[in-house]
C-alpha cells in the first residue's frame, strides 16, 4: 500500500507553512507586525484623537499666562454740548474732543503698571472769562499697584499656570495611554490574524492529505483490499476537510477586517501577515514587573501629578482667606496751552508734577466663600491622597494578575507542544501500520483529529500567550517602548 502524504505532518514540525494565498481569489497585501504599528500609528482614529486631545489642553498653559498679557486701550470722543448752564460764565455752546491711550500691565510679582496718556481739547463760545479758548490739556500719568496680602506678590497668579501646566501634562499621559491601548489593539488584532492564518494553512494540508487518502482508499477497493464504508469514511473525511477550510478562510476574511478597522486602512485586499506564532522562552518577574509599573505607569503618574496639584490649591485657597490689600502710587504730569503740540512739550517741561501714594482694601467680614472654598480644597487633597494610594494598590494587583498569566499561559504553550509532539508520534506510528493492513480509516482519522486538536491548542495557546505578553506590559505602560514607538 502507498504511503500517505505527510503533509500535515511537515506543515506540523515547521510550525506551519506559509502559503502565498489569496482567499476567494481576492489580492492580498503581507504586512509585518511592525508594518501595521508604522500604519496605525498615522492612520488610526483614536491614535489622532488622542493625539489632538492632548494639543487642544496644551493651549490651556498660554490661556493662564494670558494674565501677564499688555493690554493696550484708548479713547476718542467728541462731546458738542449745547444744555442750559447753570451759570453764564460756561457759555451756551461747549465743545470737548478727547483723546486717550493706555497700557496696562501685570508681571508675574502680581505688580499692576498702568502708563496712561490723555490730550483734551475743551471749547466754548463764552470766551470772556477763559484764559486759554480752545484749551487743550495733556496729561502722562504712571500708576502701580500691588498686591501685599491676598494674591501676594502675585502668588495665586503663578500657581494658576503651574496648575494649568500640570493640566496639560495630566492630558499628555492620559493621550499616551490611549495612544498605547490602541497600539495593544492592533498588536493583539494583528497576532489573532497569524493564528487564523496559521489555522487556513493548517486546513488546507489537511484537505490535501484527506483528499490523497480518499483517493487510494478508491483505489485499494477496486482490488478488493478495503471495505466500502471505509472509503465513504475517507470522502466524509474530504467533506468535513474543506468545510473546515472554508469556516477558517472566512475567520480569516473577518481577523483581516478588525485588523484593516484598526489601521483605517480601505480596500478589499486581505491582510496576510509575515510573522508567525513561535514559542518563545520569557517568563515575567514579579519584582522587576512593579519596579517598572511604580516608574512608567501613566494612571499613577497621573494621580501623583493630581495629588500635586490638589496640595497647591489649598495653598491658594489658604492665601485667599486674606483681605485684599494693595499698594497704590501714581505719579502725573500735565500741560496746558492753546495748541495741542505745545500742550503735550509741556508735560515734561512743566515742573509741576502730581504724587498719590495710598492703601486700598476690601475685607468681607463673613468670609464665607474663601473659608468654605479652603475647607473644601482640604478635602480634595485628602481625597487625593486616598485616591493615589487606590491607584497604588490596583497597580500592584494589575501587574501581579499580569505576570501570573504570562507564566501560565508560557506554561500551557509549552505543555501543548509536547501534546502535539505525542499525537504527532502517534500518528506516525498508526500510518506505519496502515503501510502492512493492520489499521484502518477510522483510526487513522481519528489520530489526524487528535494531532489536529493539539496543533489549534498550541497554536491557541502561543497566542494567549502573546496577548497577555502585550497585556503586560500594557498594564505596566512600557508597550510603546518596547514596540520602537517614538511620539
Amino acid at each position: 500500500m502507498n504511503k500517505i502524504p505527510r503533509l500535515i505532518i511537515l506543515s506540523i514540525l515547521s510550525t506551519v507553512i506559509f502559503y502565498n494565498i489569496a482567499v476567494f481569489g481576492e489580492e492580498a497585501s503581507h504586512l509585518s507586525l511592525s508594518d501595521c504599528l508604522d500604519i496605525g500609528l498615522v492612520n488610526n482614529l483614536d491614535i489622532k484623537i488622542a493625539k489632538i486631545e492632548s494639543k487642544i489642553k496644551r493651549f490651556d498653559i498660554p490661556i493662564a499666562k494670558s494674565i501677564f498679557d499688555t493690554i493696550l486701550e484708548g479713547e476718542i470722543g467728541y462731546a458738542h454740548d449745547e444744555r442750559t448752564a447753570s451759570s453764564t460764565l460756561a457759555g451756551t455752546e461747549r465743545l470737548t474732543t478727547n483723546y486717550e491711550l493706555s497700557a496696562t500691565k501685570k508681571i508675574p510679582t502680581g505688580t499692576e503698571l498702568t502708563v496712561d496718556y490723555s490730550n483734551t481739547r475743551n471749547w466754548t463760545d463764552n470766551s470772556m472769562y477763559v484764559t486759554n479758548n480752545p484749551l487743550h490739556t495733556a496729561e502722562l500719568s504712571f500708576t502701580l499697584e500691588q498686591p501685599v496680602l491676598k494674591n501676594l506678590f502675585g502668588y495665586i497668579d503663578r500657581r494658576d499656570i503651574k496648575l494649568s501646566k500640570i493640566e496639560a501634562e495630566q492630558a499628555g499621559l492620559k493621550a499616551l495611554g490611549r495612544i498605547e491601548d490602541s497600539i495593544a489593539d492592533i498588536e493583539k488584532s494583528y497576532w489573532n490574524l497569524v493564528f487564523t492564518y496559521q489555522n487556513v494553512a493548517l486546513r488546507e494540508g489537511l484537505l490535501k492529505q484527506a483528499e490523497n487518502l480518499f483517493g487510494i482508499f478508491k483505489e485499494h477497493l477496486k482490488v478488493g483490499l478495503v471495505e466500502i464504508n471505509e472509503l465513504y469514511e475517507t470522502e466524509a473525511n474530504v467533506r468535513i476537510r474543506k468545510t473546515e477550510l472554508a469556516i477558517a478562510e472566512n475567520n480569516l476574511k473577518d481577523a483581516s477586517n478588525r485588523l484593516k478597522l484598526l489601521l483605517n486602512e480601505e480596500g478589499a485586499a486581505l491582510i496576510l501577515p509575515k510573522n508567525k506564532l513561535v514559542h518563545l522562552e520569557k517568563r515575567a518577574d514579579l519584582a522587576q514587573s512593579l519596579n517598572d509599573a511604580f516608574i512608567a505607569n501613566r494612571d499613577y503618574q497621573v494621580e501623583k501629578k493630581t495629588l500635586t496639584a490638589k496640595k497647591i490649591t489649598l495653598k491658594m485657597k489658604k492665601n485667599s482667606l486674606w483681605p485684599e490689600v494693595d499698594l497704590v502710587g501714581t505719579f502725573a504730569l500735565n500741560g496746558i496751552d492753546r495748541k495741542p503740540g505745545k500742550a503735550a512739550g509741556r508735560v515734561t517741561t512743566d515742573k509741576h508734577p502730581y504724587y498719590y501714594a495710598g492703601v486700598e482694601f476690601s475685607i468681607p467680614l463673613e468670609n464665607r466663600e474663601a473659608r468654605g472654598e479652603y475647607n473644601k480644597a482640604k478635602l480634595e487633597k485628602e481625597k487625593a491622597i486616598l485616591e493615589l494610594l487606590q491607584v497604588e494598590k490596583n497597580v500592584i494587583n494589575d501587574v501581579d494578575e499580569k505576570v501570573r498569566k504570562v507564566n501560565l499561559n508560557l506554561e500551557n504553550a509549552k505543555r501543548w507542544a509536547k501534546i502535539r509532539e505525542i499525537q504527532h508520534l502517534k500518528f506516525e506510528e498508526e500510518e506505519k501500520k496502515l503501510k502492512y493492513g493492520r489499521s484502518n480509516s477510522k483510526t487513522l482519522i481519528d489520530y489526524q483529529n487528535d494531532l489536529t486538536l493539539a496543533t489549534i491548542n498550541e497554536y491557541d495557546a502561543l497566542l494567549q500567550y502573546y496577548s497577555s505578553l502585550i497585556d503586560l506590559e500594557n498594564t505596566k505602560d512600557m508597550l510603546l517602548e518596547k514596540v520602537g514607538v517614538i511620539l
